[in-house]
């Protein structure tokens, strides 16, 4: 799958194979990448739009505030993360 930070649906999409961990991801680059903060704010739109969606979005935060997404936030970071520049191994 490949992620298009500037197309919000190609974030949605990509968002919710492992939406443990992207979630977390997406915070981080709003914050650091301006150029892309629209286009996933607008994903979080589409999410929140989208009643699968928004239901996968309160298990996550469910299972956040539980504790239980620290296992899927510590795990090694994924082929495309690394290939991004974006985390070190």
């Amino acid at each position: 799958m490949l992620l298009d930070l500037n197309d919000p649906q190609t974030i949605v999409n990509w968002w919710s194979v492992f939406p443990e961990r992207h979630g977390a991801l997406l915070a981080d680059w709003s914050r650091r990448r301006p150029e892309h903060r629209v286009a996933i704010s607008q994903a979080r739109r589409l999410i929140n739009a989208d009643p699968a969606r928004r239901a996968l979005l309160e298990r996550v935060r469910a299972l956040d505030a539980h504790g239980s997404t620290e296992e899927a936030a510590q795990q090694p970071p994924s082929h495309d993360e690394l290939a991004a520049g974006e985390l070190e191994h």
